[in-house]
């Protein structure tokens, strides 16, 4: 703050408190009367325009901020104030050149309140996406990119001078702050933003905002660097003095000062506030629950102060501006004031040290990503992670050396000659500082360009920080001197110190782990979203390091997130109490009796008991006759070079004896590698006080998300742990995996107690044992009297952590032999081109020239059965000169579904020059055991599978229904038969999708089976519909592999009884054949062998005179075929049959090993790392295993990831690590991989992220494959949907670029025919209040409308009424609670005594859990009546409406989403049919109206409310039962 101030501050009430929504959902859209009147028509936008209509908005806007009209503001949001009016203002400005003579700061400051507006649901980057958008808006037509950058850079512009403004009058304080407080959340979201492009067809997909704002942190901060210190670090680089000399040469030749000074303004006013600002005398403010009477002046300083903060750290995380922003605050030492401020020491304001602690970090990686983005990429696979910070380290240290043994040589010797790793070393620097005089001490930071009393650049001298510190000058100095000395630790031991487990502290820590709902609230607006202190994830790293951390941060607290819900159930369920004396003393569960005296003497013999039961969780019991509940057994030494232990092993006891029998099997379930963990509770110590109340609510918070609740329940520690065995009472080890394939199966355990050897969290133990975990120590360990498990694939968060941290230990060498030098650059967007990966690039084109396996693509491409016919080769390479066999392509007639006649293509295209293109295919036969390819592809899907086939990085958008599976399985296809000895691995997101593709994969029938393998739980759930009757586990595999080696040797055994090598006597027990794989491979070379080469000598001298028609005679293996000698064999057909027996010796000799090996295990991974070449997995398994994979040598050439737009960034970059990087004789850097094709759709729903503060605040629900995009990586954009009708496909079509329909979508009688007793193939239906209530929220977040509900299953029962199949029809909803509801009333509707007793919907679900299936006819319930909610976000809007195919009902209120600005698109096309729901009589299943065809009007029936169609549904029923 920038002055202190004793008097009270006002407090302002708020217009609309009434109206205030949960922290998820915006406002109610009530505009006061003041509001403009929003509209969706877009016609009027240029003449209400004018610079005097918009100056008037923008200062309504601005005074309803200051006034918190958040009524007015949600109506302008809504309206699409800022995308129809603000925005094309400025746009207006660049174009008539009038940017310097218009007013623009009120604009300015109301586009930046209205772009915070706190939408939680909307995806990141479309806050600024009107920036690249035209929104139908005639003024932004024809706006090229870079007049919308001068008209962004304009915007900055009219924003930045509020950041100069002060005030010293208490009345308006607070609105200076608050405003300042807009324009920094909004340079947050434009930093976030960067890489928005431009799609629209009249500029490319560049990016727009860029510029501006790395302009405005790149070099102008420079001028504000110290001069000694910029004179050193320009002198060092000579391509940044250049740079700087022309950045300086630009502002000389300007007329008068144009250019703000953005950072030192936001610098200055943060030191201002903390040093100034008196904050010893508040009270603790920094909790989720603000106290009552809070000054406002404090609590608004104080969200400045974060939100401050939570951008210099983004700026610090962007290699754009990290180079300049990195050495300005180093210079200006801002993170040592800010650590010795009295706040930072303010143990009540937790959030800002944690900020603070952050930037000191981030400034100290420094070494590491200034390195990183100075050398190549060859350089850096050739340096260690680690020499590049301690390369940095020594220069300081010898710098600092040479520097005292100069000036200081006597007073400094100790220093001078010690060695780096003192000088390192805070605690030994500082005695030896110590011994300094202060003049000596402030000379040598001189010297070092750290201090400067004399620069009019700096923030003060060091006398005046020092006072306005609270600390002494040479402490001030010391600090500073210290700070520049120290090394930062390296990643990699940064997370091997980090426990993996989380901790009590930990989840319950507001700030790291905060509640799923609390993002968007804050202290004093309702538009500023709280500061927290967590990683952001950006579309650029600094480093794979940096990329690596950041994403083991935030996958360990949304995993601490999902833990911690856990917890909380089953410690509710488990009821703790206290129990003195023998009894329970129920009045301490409920919180009373234990203030008095007396019950302190009593609280020494208390104990915790448990009065309910969980079925997740189990009490530890422990007394002197039994072992206690948990046990430590051994702790090993830590490994040389470690600091925590190797291992931490305890034993747990288990008691079973009041579990019921299901629950025992539950719990004797537990196998290796499942995770637990130990609560200690202590139930004197809980308050027994309720959850505190909700902001603006009058609900309370929910346990899970509450933060007392560890008082409230007693929870003392919490630690995790790793199941390694569990045995029974009789010692039998029962999470032994062989137990299951013994004869007999798994023995029945014995007793009812069970011991489990777990290893604790070695880092965790090493922390309690330091005492930096539990106050308690190590004594922590025998408190715990509560064991939790959870289910098992939420319990996977070890294993993906650990898969993190080992690839941190490697190291940048390791990961760059594992991924590509071609490939990582463009990964974390620190190469310069985003298409270098690209198959058509020159880097690739180089590649490809020198890597075996490799096709160029200037050569001959294999593309199998991918083309039908002639034809449609020719169709699929449009404009191009196209010949076939070195003919023109005539129109032939399309093959009509048969092979006959079928041809295999390798496909050459040959650039002749701009725009002319020849492709020369050579064709060869087409077998004739299987079916092949049936789909006629798009050319835009050829060119897809192109790619895929090619190397390098492939991306392809698969909008809803355009066939982005079949794409994938045709590649898969293609590159099997095109490169017999390479590997192909397949990664989806979700077992069903997987499933599916390896499903079609194997329909095909030109995989042979035995090379196909599926890894992960969910391989046991692949139904395959082919012939095959064999499941492709590896266990499956195996068993497979032992049966046909059982059929091919009894087919030996025949061959040699069939040539009197051996007899039927010689055959084994129960007639088994006498042969093994090594015996018929001797067998094959000393007769079989050489039978066919005397056979074949025969057929050369045969065939030397005349080619003889029948050559029975000569052929060896007459009986073995049962010929009659009097038959005829042709020569081809006897060549035939002896490839057969070659054939059959051949896959014996592949079975070898597997007959030599015994163990399962070695089986199956023989038959993983040697024999599949298509091997199939989910990302979760991907990283579960991929440490065994690489210990086993696994290696594969081309990875396939589908649903990568569900996958979490991480999830999809540990596939590309699932090997071991080895030289294979090619260009790869070591690197075995070839091709990467990932397909998915940005469009849809992102990664599910439970906790809504990581997806929002720190973009964890980002997708690597939406970041590519984002990047501006070229992709292939599928463009012909085969799913929908095409007028339900147009309300979602508008979202991708030119998406049209395949032919059979008008063609086929299915869409052409109408929806049987419907008028419309699709309809919004307006519900109002039912029963006088529309949405309700029986708890908090669980949204329910009765009234849908009870519309949507009287829709359901009016079509299985009229003869619909239920299996046909789906109901969707946007809330969990919506579908409870929907599923009662189900139950009620159609259950046992009911006419529609057993008819059931195919599907009811929600719309993100229904994403990726489809049905014919989908009933959706958007629930909300107040507000829009997180359906505003677009891609959930996609995903809703593209999921029928035939039909599509939308339950809603028309009047609230119709209004909505981002839904326009899709609601302005429901908006031209009625709304209410219009029904033709007298029709059954199936129809044979047409669509389009004219209704009688006496057979419309048009229905008013739900009780209408609850009437007519009650008369149909009341008919099918009388018929019935």
């Amino acid at each position: 703050m920038a002055r202190k101030s004793n008097s009270s501050t006002r407090k302002r009430k708020s217009n609309d408190d009434d109206e205030t929504e949960d922290h998820k959902e915006d406002a109610p859209r009530k505009s006061p009367v003041k509001a403009q009147k929003s509209t969706n028509d877009d016609s009027n936008v240029a003449s209400s325009s004018s610079s005097d209509s918009i100056l008037d908005l923008s200062s309504q806007i601005v005074a309803a901020f200051h006034s918190r009209s958040n009524s007015f503001l949600a109506c302008q949001v809504d309206g699409g104030a800022v995308e129809k009016r603000l925005w094309p203002y400025f746009v207006r400005c660049v174009v008539e050149r009038q940017g310097e003579k218009k007013p623009l700061e009120h604009a300015a400051l109301a586009v930046a309140v209205l772009t915070n507006w706190d939408r939680a649901d909307s995806g990141k980057g479309e806050r600024l996406s009107f920036v690249v958008e035209n929104y139908d808006n005639e003024d932004l037509s024809d706006v090229t990119h870079s007049t919308r950058t001068e008209a962004f850079a304009l915007l900055l512009k009219g924003m930045l001078p509020y950041l100069h403004k002060t005030s010293q009058d208490s009345a308006n304080y607070n609105d200076v702050v608050n405003t300042k407080t807009q324009i920094i959340q909004f340079l947050i979201h434009s930093y976030s933003s960067m890489e928005l492009r431009c799609k629209n067809s009249n500029a490319p997909r560049v990016t727009v905002i860029d510029g501006p704002l790395i302009d405005l942190a790149g070099l102008r901060l420079w001028s504000s660097v110290p001069f000694r210190k910029r004179y050193l670090e320009l002198k060092r680089d000579g391509l940044l003095r250049k740079r700087y000399g022309l950045f300086e040469a630009r502002q000389a030749q300007k007329k008068e000062e144009q250019d703000v000074a953005f950072l030192p303004a936001v610098v200055k006013a943060v030191l201002e506030a903390v040093l100034d600002g008196g904050w010893e005398k508040q009270n603790d403010m920094d909790t989720v629950s603000h106290q009552n009477g809070a000054s406002a002046e404090y609590a608004n300083n104080k969200l400045f102060i974060s939100k401050s903060l939570e951008l210099i750290i983004d700026l610090l995380s962007y290699p754009q501006t990290r180079p300049h922003v990195a050495p300005y605050l180093a210079s200006h030492q801002f993170a040592v004031l800010l650590g010795l401020s009295k706040l930072y020491h303010d143990k009540s304001f937790v959030l800002f040290r944690q900020q603070v602690d952050m930037i000191i970090d981030s400034e100290r990686m420094e070494v590491v990503a200034s390195a990183t983005a100075a050398t190549s990429n060859e350089e850096m696979q050739n340096l260690p992670h680690d020499d590049i910070a301690s390369r940095t380290i020594y220069q300081r240290a010898h710098t600092l050396q040479k520097l005292l043994h100069r000036h200081h040589l006597r007073e400094t010797s100790e220093v001078i000659f010690a060695g780096v790793g003192r000088l390192t070393d805070p605690n030994w620097l500082r005695e030896k500082i110590a011994l300094w005089t202060e003049d000596t001490l402030y000379d040598v930071c001189y010297r070092s360009r750290l201090m400067d009393d004399n620069d009019e650049t700096s923030l003060g001298t060091s006398e005046e920080l020092a006072q306005r510190l609270g600390c002494k000058r040479r402490e001030l100095l010391t600090s500073i001197l210290l700070y520049n000395q120290s090394s930062r630790k390296s990643d990699a031991v940064l997370l091997a110190s980090a426990p993996l487990y989380p901790i009590e502290t930990l989840l319950w820590d507001p700030h790291s782990v905060p509640p799923g709902y609390h993002y968007g609230s804050s202290t004093s607006s309702s538009t500023i979203p709280e500061s927290l202190s967590l990683p952001k994830l950006n579309a650029r790293f600094l480093s794979a390091g940096d990329y690596l951390l950041r994403n083991f941060r935030l996958f360990r607290l949304e995993s601490a997130y999902e833990i911690r819900g856990d917890l909380v159930d089953v410690v509710k369920r488990m009821m703790p109490s206290v129990m003195a004396d023998g009894y329970t003393n129920d009045s301490n569960y409920y919180g009373r009796g234990n203030n008095d005296s007396a019950n302190k003497d009593r609280d020494l013999f208390a104990k915790t008991k448990f009065q309910g039961w969980a079925r997740m969780g189990l009490e530890l019991k422990s007394n002197k006759e039994e072992k206690q509940g948990l046990r430590l057994i051994r702790v090993d030494p830590p490994k040389l070079g470690e600091r925590v232990p190797a291992n931490v092993i305890a034993e747990v006891v288990l008691d079973l004896y009041h579990c019921a029998t299901s629950l025992i099997e539950e719990w004797d379930a537990l196998g290796e590698f499942d995770n637990l963990f130990l609560v200690s509770v202590d139930a004197s110590k809980m308050s027994g006080a309720p959850a505190p109340m909700m902001l603006d609510k009058d609900q309370r918070i929910p346990d899970e998300e509450d933060f007392t609740f560890p008082q409230r329940y007693g929870i003392q520690a919490v630690r995790g742990c790793m199941v390694l065995e569990v045995r029974d009472e009789a010692g039998v080890v029962l999470s032994d995996p062989a137990l299951a394939y013994e004869e007999g199966g798994r023995p029945e355990p014995k007793g009812k107690r069970r011991y489990l050897r777990v290893a604790l969290d070695p880092a965790q133990y090493a922390a309690d044992a330091a005492g930096h975990g539990s106050p308690l120590g190590i004594d922590v360990y025998d408190t715990f009297n509560l064991v939790v498990r959870r289910h098992g694939r939420e319990n996977n968060f070890k294993a993906v952590l650990e898969t993190i941290r080992g690839l941190m230990k490697g190291g940048a060498m390791s990961m760059y032999r594992s991924i590509p030098s071609w490939l990582m650059p463009v990964l974390l967007g620190y190469g310069g081109d985003p298409s270098a990966a690209n198959y058509s690039s020159p880097k690739m084109i180089s590649f490809s020239s020198k890597t075996a396996g490799v096709n160029s693509p200037t050569a001959a491409l294999d593309y199998g059965d991918t083309f039908i016919d002639d034809v449609h080769l020719r169709d699929s390479f449009v404009g191009c000169d196209v010949t076939v066999d070195g003919l023109a392509v005539t129109d032939a007639v399309p093959m009509n579904g048969t092979n006959q006649g079928r041809m295999k293509y390798r496909v050459k295209v040959i650039d002749q020059g701009p725009g002319k293109v020849k492709v020369e295919a050579e064709t060869y036969p087409f077998p004739a055991l299987y079916d092949g390819n049936p789909i006629r592809f798009t050319p835009v899907q050829v060119s897809a599978i192109r790619s895929g086939l090619s190397p390098g990085l492939t991306t392809i958008i698969g909008p809803p229904g355009t066939g982005k599976t079949d794409v994938a399985v045709q590649i898969i296809a293609n590159l099997y038969h095109s490169f017999p000895t390479q590997r192909t691995v397949i990664v989806t997101h979700s077992n069903a999708a997987l499933n599916d593709i390896f499903d079609k994969v194997m329909l095909r029938g030109d995989v042979d089976e035995r090379y196909m393998l599926r890894l992960g739980s969910g391989e046991r759930n692949l139904q395959s519909t082919s012939s095959s009757s064999h499941d492709f586990t590896k266990t499956g595999r195996v068993a497979h592999i032992l049966s046909r080696r059982g059929e091919l040797l009894e087919k030996v055994q025949q061959l040699s009884e069939s040539l009197g090598v051996s007899s039927p006597a010689e055959r084994g027990v129960n007639g088994a054949p006498s042969y093994t794989c090594e015996t018929a491979e001797y067998f094959y070379f000393h007769h079989v062998k050489k039978r066919i080469e005397s056979f074949e000598a025969t057929m050369r001298i045969a065939n030397a005179d005349a080619k003889p028609d029948n050559v029975i005679d000569a052929f060896p293996f007459q009986k073995y075929f049962h010929m009659d000698k009097r038959a005829s064999l042709p020569a081809n057909d006897a060549n035939q049959k002896v490839k057969e027996v070659d054939a059959l010796f051949k896959e014996l000799s592949e079975y070898r090993p597997i007959e030599l090996l015994r163990s399962q295990r070695q089986r199956t991974d023989y038959l993983l790392i040697k024999q599949a070449r298509i091997v199939a997995m989910t990302c979760t398994h991907a990283a579960i295993a991929r440490a065994q994979l690489v210990e086993l040598g696994f290696h594969y050439d081309n990875i396939i990831m589908e649903e990568a737009g569900q996958m979490l960034d991480v999830e999809t970059f540990i596939p590309l690590l699932l090997q071991r990087g080895e030289s294979d004789d090619s260009a790869s850097s070591h690197s075995r991989l070839k091709r990467v094709c990932l397909i998915g759709d940005h469009n849809q729903l992102p990664p599910v992220v439970k906790n809504v503060s990581f997806s929002k605040y720190s973009h964890y629900d980002q997708s690597l494959f939406a970041r590519l995009i984002r990047l501006g990586v070229p992709s292939i954009e599928l463009n012909k949907q085969g799913r929908a009708r095409a007028d339900i496909a147009k309300l979602y079509s508008w979202r991708y670029d030119d998406l049209g329909d395949l032919e059979h979508v008008t063609n086929q009688d299915i869409f052409k025919k109408a929806n049987t007793g419907l008028a419309h193939t699709y309809q919004i239906i307006n519900v109002e209040d039912f029963e006088g209530r529309g949405e309700s929220t029986p708890t908090a977040h669980f949204y329910q409308n009765l009234g849908e509900a009870e519309y949507a299953v009287a829709l359901f029962q009016y079509m299985v009424l009229i003869g619909y199949p239920t299996e046909k029809i789906s109901i969707l909803t946007t809330y969990n609670g919506q579908k409870e509801l929907l599923l009662d009333i189900l139950s009620q509707r159609c259950g046992p005594g009911t006419p529609l007793a057993g008819r059931t919907p195919g599907a009811v679900s929600t719309v993100d859990q229904y994403q990726g299936q489809q049905n014919d006819y989908v009933i959706l319930s958007l629930v909300r009546t107040k507000a829009v909610g997180h359906v505003r976000d677009v891609r959930r809007l996609v995903v809703a409406v593209s999921r029928a195919r035939l039909g599509f009902y939308v339950l809603c209120r028309q009047a609230v989403f119709g209004n909505c600005h981002e839904l326009r698109h899709t609601m302005d096309q429901f908006a031209v049919r009625p709304t209410k729901l219009q029904l033709v009589k007298d029709e059954h299943f199936p129809t044979n109206r047409l669509v389009g065809e004219a209704i009688p009007k006496d057979s419309l029936h048009e229905v008013d409310t739900v009780n209408d169609l609850g009437a007519l549904v009650h008369s149909m029923q009341q008919e099918y039962v009388m018929s019935a």
